[in-house]
């Protein structure tokens, strides 16, 4: 029996917002002619404040999974590193992410290494990311993932009479979407052990999922 491939339809621009979509194509070379860390600090502070496309669409039923009891709408997640103090999660999530994972946060904010330390490698499409764990602390990400709580909380609230509970509904703390957060050690502690228990007290309220970064070539440990 003849079968036709799986396809999916691609965003036009009277579909959600795939005008801004197809906008990034005029952005990405201004973005390429900056510092590389000055670009990755006005992309997260794009998308914390909501200046990026927003994908509209539910995600096609056959890409959702479950996985240690979560629903991931789709299996394509952005991995720690590009907003690492939480700062944008709602706006990364829009991007039609199924998981965001933040960090790598550590105990007490640190520099991380000297700049420069990113460093484009153009004819491969990549980057050198000799960052060091910089991290503005746990007191700061939780503040921040905090306050979203809250706010999800009170529009779940707010929409409970006009959604059904016969819903297939996907996602867990954050909302639409999965949280993961990435805990990490300070380069100065003594105690690597004691930086991650407080990791996960502090922060485990908020995620999904926490991951440890037990290994980071990046400094000595």
């Amino acid at each position: 029996m003849n079968q036709k491939p799986l396809s999916f339809p691609i965003t036009t621009s009277n579909q959600g917002d795939g005008w801004l979509f197809s906008a990034t194509t005029l952005v990405n070379p201004f973005f390429a002619l900056l510092d590389a860390e000055v670009a990755h600090r006005l992309a997260v502070s794009a998308a914390a404040r909501g200046w990026v496309p927003k994908e509209k669409r539910p995600d096609p039923s056959i890409l959702g999974l479950q996985v240690w009891g979560r629903r991931f709408s789709n299996p394509v997640g952005l991995a720690a590193g590009f907003d690492k103090n939480a700062e944008a999660v709602e706006g990364l999530l829009g991007l039609g992410f199924g998981f965001v994972e933040v960090g790598s946060v550590t105990p007490i904010p640190q520099e991380g290494n000297p700049k420069p330390r990113i460093f484009r490698l153009r004819k491969e499409g990549a980057i050198i990311n000799r960052c060091g764990f910089n991290s503005e602390g746990i007191v700061a990400v939780a503040k921040r993932l905090g306050a979203q709580h809250g706010k999800r909380k009170m529009d779940e609230t707010s929409s409970t009479s006009s959604s059904s509970n016969e819903d297939v509904k996907h996602g867990g703390k954050a909302g639409p979407g999965i949280l993961g957060v990435n805990l990490g050690k300070n380069k100065t502690s003594e105690d690597a052990a004691a930086d991650y228990v407080q990791g996960v007290h502090t922060l485990s309220q908020y995620a999904d999922y926490l991951v440890g970064s037990v290994l980071c070539v990046k400094f000595p440990l």
